[in-house]
């Protein structure tokens, strides 16, 4: 083949090859296009996903503080219930004992009647015999008087004659005083006795209304007690049927997380492949994305920044610090780079940063990788820029799958931020 053949044989090539370049240029673009547009449609559903849960959170709080107050409410009702069962225990009680002390009254007065019953026969009794004694001696008159006298045998019996009629009479009266005495303290003992019995069952029917308006609360009480239950055991559907609900949507958020970070992996993946390709036309270079300083970004991918650089609440102990880096949430194992070619220093665990990479990348610059998973370096190790070095982890003091980064100047920690940014730092999703 001479020279000229050569020459439009490699020409041939060349637009073969520049057709095919052009064509996977294309369908990368393509492919980029199709997958931001993918990632942004789910990165809207998860925003909605995400207020969704917040709004049933919010429902779920409110629920769970209207059933404590509930509970609250049950259990001062039920202690109400409980004292007024005491009071109508104690008034049952007091009842029980006025209806005894009545009953003993009862016999006491009538013992006390048939002791005046006994009383007024005998005075009446009594008096009938004085009275019908006076009319005898009204209706014989002086004479009847005069013939007892007349009948003494001498003066002697004469006297003894008028002594008896006095004595008879005196005695008629005595009697009668004695006896109309008696009567009249009998009839005052029944008097008192019966006006005490009438204090007891004032008493008994003041207690009696007592025991009757607590039976009303304690009625009231126990409808209310029923409707707190009622109303608690709607609650707790409720309060359930929400927990599920919110548990769904979790899952649903767990789910488009793991979509989305699949479609920004493709299209990070196309991104690096365009790159490729068009940095193949020129020469070979490192994967991943540097800065003006010769800085990569760390990660295969990422959804941004969750906690960055500066003063902060820490998240473990709640206190007051400074975080000396950025946090760059990604799935668990996902791929870590090395950032900068350099010298492994240290590759190790720690309480707080757990397992961790440190890299000297000379020049008085050096980085820091917490909270992986596993590494894959040791110290002593040489690394160059683009190097798998470990795996996104959440060891140490971490809530969840992250890259602790730092960078360090002369010993300085720095604020890295613009440096990953210009190395492909994604947004949070």
């Amino acid at each position: 083949m001479n020279s000229n053949s050569q020459r439009k044989l490699t020409r041939v090539v060349c637009l073969v090859l520049a057709a095919v370049l052009l064509l996977s240029l294309v369908s990368t673009a393509l492919i980029m296009l199709v997958s931001a547009a993918s990632s942004a449609e789910i990165k809207t559903e998860l925003t909605a996903l995400r207020a969704k849960q917040a709004e049933i959170q919010k429902q779920s709080d409110a629920l769970e503080k209207r059933i404590a107050e509930n509970k609250t409410k049950t259990q001062t009702l039920v202690g109400q219930k409980a004292d007024i069962d005491q009071q109508m225990e104690m008034s049952r009680q007091k009842i029980e004992n006025l209806n005894a002390q009545i009953q003993q009254y009862n016999l006491l007065i009538a013992e006390k009647q048939n002791e005046l019953d006994e009383a007024v026969a005998r005075e009446n009794a009594l008096n009938t015999q004085y009275k019908a004694r006076l009319r005898s001696m009204e209706e014989t008159g002086s004479v009847s008087y005069w013939s007892i006298l007349f009948k003494a045998s001498s003066f002697a019996d004469l006297l003894d004659r008028v002594d008896m009629i006095r004595e008879i009479a005196a005695s008629d009266q005595l009697m009668l005083q004695q006896l109309s005495e008696a009567t009249k303290k009998v009839e005052t003992e029944r008097s008192e006795l019966e006006a005490e019995k009438r204090e007891l069952e004032q008493t008994e029917a003041e207690l009696d209304a007592e025991r009757a308006a607590l039976e009303e609360k304690r009625a009231e009480a126990d409808q209310l007690i029923l409707q707190m239950q009622v109303e608690y055991d709607a609650l707790s559907d409720e309060f359930m049927a929400a927990e599920r609900n919110e548990a769904a949507v979790r899952e649903q958020i767990k789910k488009k997380e793991t979509s989305y970070f699949n479609a920004l992996a493709s299209e990070q993946a196309a991104a690096a492949a365009a790159a490729a390709a068009a940095a193949s036309q020129n020469k070979p270079s490192s994967s991943g994305s540097t800065t003006s300083s010769g800085f990569r970004f760390p990660l295969a991918y990422s959804t941004g920044v969750t906690c960055a650089y500066g003063p902060r609440i820490h998240p473990i102990n709640g206190n007051k610090s400074f975080h000396y880096g950025v946090d760059l949430a990604a799935g668990m194992g996902t791929e870590i780079y090395a950032t900068k070619s350099g010298t492994v220093t240290g590759a190790t665990y720690g309480e707080a940063n757990g397992y961790y990479v440190t890299i000297n990348h000379g020049d008085g610059y050096s980085s820091i990788y917490a909270h992986m998973t596993n590494y894959v370096v040791s110290a002593g190790d040489t690394v160059k820029q683009g190097q798998l070095i470990g795996y996104v982890g959440t060891t140490g003091w971490s809530t969840g799958p992250h890259l602790h980064f730092e960078l360090l100047h002369a010993g300085v920690r720095y604020d890295p931020t613009r440096a990953l940014a210009k190395a492909g730092l994604q947004a949070e999703p």
